[in-house]
């Protein structure tokens, strides 16, 4: 493999190179339109907003804002290559992400099978359930998204 610049690029090898199946794509580059990401989340998260606490109803979108505004989390919530349920965004560390701001007070401490329930809209247990205890593994994300809770809306 070689880096090709944009003025050497021959269109012609490249088609013949993928009818003789020598054409390979990196798939680790595999990512998802960062404005669908944030559209999606909001979506998502918009069927929860039953469940935001008082003291943080009114601010509850800026919140949204502030978090999916940020690269890191963003990165956090790109969909993996290999996913086949979640395709939009990884709702395994958005439910790392509810589950942080339920412990600092955003969202009403209800069971994790009710916010499942209410995210998914379905009776049936889902996978992603467990993940609400979790918090987040990354450390700097962690103080991240509390910092975004206490300072600027707490």
């Amino acid at each position: 493999m070689k880096q090709v610049r944009p003025e050497d690029f021959d269109v012609e090898a490249l088609m013949a190179a993928a009818r003789e199946g020598r054409l390979y794509v990196d798939e680790k580059k595999n990512t998802v339109n960062k404005e669908k990401v944030k559209r999606d989340v909001r979506a998502y998260v918009a069927r929860i907003s039953p469940l935001v606490t008082r003291r943080y109803r009114s601010t509850i979108d800026e919140l949204w804002d502030e978090i999916l505004n940020d690269d890191d989390f963003i990165e956090l919530l790109q969909p993996g290559n290999k996913t086949k349920k979640c395709r939009g965004f990884n709702k395994y560390n958005l439910m790392r992400i509810i589950g942080v701001l339920r412990e600092k007070d955003v969202y009403e401490r209800y069971s994790d099978r009710k916010f499942a329930s209410l995210l998914e809209q379905t009776k049936r247990d889902c996978s992603y359930r467990c993940y609400l205890g979790m918090g987040l593994e990354q450390r700097c994300l962690l103080i991240k998204i509390r910092q975004i809770v206490t300072l600027t809306f707490g």
